[in-house]
């Protein structure tokens, strides 16, 4: 069954909270990365996230503070549980980003976000969802892994966020993309989503996907010092599509490509009007060399750990803790 956090009040009432709750799943998913940094040759983790963790203390200093407010009450070290938060900036393109597929549809009565999240195997059976009231900002709800900080999800406004990985050129020391989707994920327009996904000081680049009530969409695609809007609905896997970022990205990987065009033609030839139709194109295996729907055979391998379907006009939200081929939606209660 699908665990499900709610969390209130600063940042350090919050992180107490999800690490207490989450403890077991903390201490499951760190045995997982401290083998992955080790074969990364990354051994000395305190000293290898210091630069990331001061630039998100000058920058995002509530989210290093929830983060440090995890480990004290799930009983690990913050540097490692810092590290996940970290991972794709100290993988330093050891790895191609070939992680997550998402897209959004958008119709008379209807606006739909949904998100299969793309990552280790190892990692897989961790996935919590993660519901957050802040004293002083709004309340968001982010189906996560149970080492990570929430990313995708929504939030009180009506807003609904996808997060893709990428890699540029300009890819360096930094404020970690994952503190970074944080930040978005909090935003109230598209205005307000444009200059989080922006904040300056930025280690690299996400593609945000987003979409708010009413039947709003774009997506926000960043490097670690550029940015590009694509308007409207649609869908986005791991590799820039922007013209004006083809300076700085790098290749696409074929797994990327491939899930991109299937979910293309998917969304021409059957556009959902539903979750359950949107669930259908999620658990779709008919591309190659990577599916929508991906399975991993090794703990280093991607699989779906987690899919995701928003539709912001109910203020609804369905998370399968797996691959939606065989694992089943829950509506979570998202109480915001």
């Amino acid at each position: 069954m699908l665990r499900v956090v709610h969390a209130e009040g600063d940042a350090a009432a919050r992180g107490t909270a999800i690490g207490a709750e989450l403890g077991d799943l903390i201490h499951r998913s760190l045995d997982f990365y401290r083998g992955y940094f080790a074969d990364l040759g990354v051994r000395d983790l305190p000293t290898a996230v210091a630069p990331y963790r001061a630039a998100a203390e000058r920058s995002l200093p509530e989210h290093v503070a929830l983060i440090a407010a995890m480990a004290r009450s799930a009983e690990v070290p913050e540097a490692e549980l810092f590290a996940v938060n970290a991972c794709e900036e100290l993988e330093e393109g050891a790895v191609p980003a070939e992680r997550c597929s998402s897209f959004t549809a958008v119709g008379p009565g209807y606006t739909l976000l949904a998100h299969n999240e793309q990552w280790f195997a190892g990692d897989s059976g961790n996935a919590a969802v993660v519901v957050e009231h802040p004293s002083d900002r709004v309340a968001i709800a982010s189906p996560t892994l149970a080492a990570c900080l929430p990313a995708v999800g929504m939030n009180a406004h009506g807003a609904a966020q996808g997060i893709h990985s990428l890699t540029a050129r300009d890819d360096g020391v930094g404020i970690p993309r994952v503190l970074v989707s944080r930040h978005t994920l909090d935003a109230r327009d598209r205005r307000d989503a444009v200059q989080r996904a922006g904040i300056d000081g930025r280690a690299g680049g996400y593609a945000h996907l987003l979409a708010f009530r009413g039947g709003d969409a774009l997506t926000v695609e960043t490097s670690a010092g550029r940015l590009a809007v694509l308007d409207g609905p649609g869908p986005h896997t791991n590799h820039y599509v922007a013209p004006e970022l083809t300076t700085v990205r790098d290749e696409p990987g074929e797994g990327s490509v491939a899930r991109l065009d299937r979910l293309t033609e998917l969304l021409a030839e059957r556009p959902p009007s539903s979750p359950e139709e949107a669930m259908e194109l999620l658990a779709d295996h008919e591309s190659s060399p990577q599916a929508i729907c991906k399975h991993a055979d090794t703990p280093d391998e991607s699989t779906i750990v987690f899919s995701m379907v928003c539709e912001l006009e109910s203020g609804r939200m369905w998370v399968a803790p797996g691959c939606p081929c065989e694992t089943d939606y829950e509506e979570v209660d998202l109480s915001l």
